[in-house]
């Protein structure tokens, strides 16, 4: 585990068991797309896949796979077992920021590490074998309506003019239960982007304990091109570490 943390890889969230149903709970990464992702237990790492579609669309995939999904079914069946034996398994991630480039052309960080890291971690289930995503998985209709039929929360706040001038807001006492604990890591997703810019939950700056969302420049700068101040600013939950601001009007 410690060579993929070396290179990048973060605690994402974990797997666990509810009235003996498979779960999954995010933390971290939850709407990051073209992305790598390991499953890790006591320190080893047990499967390494990468997808293009969300991370909780493909996680969503192992909790309930399809009946020709074999590699879903597989490792939901994995899973399953170890956590009936006490056992706990982490979900780690490493998005790719699309900063690697060769002269004009992206490079698929997903893509281009994922062989790799198989070959030289050996991930027993993965049996030596990059994963294939078939169309049928990818575009699974029970997935689909699993995403969406848990709505995300969302709240809004006056954007004042010491936010629009310093890049950071509050979460209202009504919203904070949705937000991470103090001093965790959070993605800001500044409107329609499709990666995010991190932040830091800071719960010592108000003296109710409420977050403070400290988004430093790139959000200053993102509140100060879309908006003004005292304009409405939406915040779509999508994980206690990972929302999405947008321009109310």
């Amino acid at each position: 585990m410690n060579r993929l943390l070396e290179i990048g890889f973060q605690p994402a969230g974990h797997w666990f068991l509810a009235e003996g149903k498979l779960k999954f709970d995010l933390t971290r990464n939850a709407t990051q797309t073209n992305i790598l992702y390991a499953f890790v237990c006591d320190a080893e790492v047990m499967y390494v896949g990468k997808t293009i579609r969300t991370l909780a669309a493909r996680m969503a995939g192992y909790k309930t796979p399809g009946k020709t999904q074999t590699t879903n079914i597989n490792n939901n069946q994995r899973i399953i077992e170890l956590l009936e034996h006490g056992a706990v398994i982490e979900i780690l991630a490493l998005p790719d920021n699309g900063l690697l480039h060769y002269g004009k052309f992206h490079i698929n960080l997903a893509a281009a590490l994922e062989d790799d890291i198989i070959r030289k971690l050996d991930p027993p289930w993965n049996g030596g074998k990059p994963e294939k995503i078939t169309d049928s998985e990818t575009e699974s209709p029970h997935i689909l309506q699993e995403l969406t039929s848990t709505p995300a929360e969302n709240f809004s706040f006056i954007l004042q003019p010491t936010y629009y001038r310093s890049g950071f807001f509050n979460v209202g006492v009504s919203s904070q239960k949705y937000i991470g604990a103090d001093g965790e890591t959070i993605e800001i997703f500044l409107g329609q982007a499709i990666s995010p810019i991190l932040g830091t939950i800071n719960r010592r700056a108000n003296t109710n304990g409420t977050p403070r969302i400290m988004g430093g420049t790139a959000v200053r700068n993102w509140f100060q091109k879309n908006a003004k101040a005292m304009d409405r600013i939406g915040v779509q939950v999508l994980s206690p570490n990972s929302i999405r601001l947008s321009i109310n009007g």
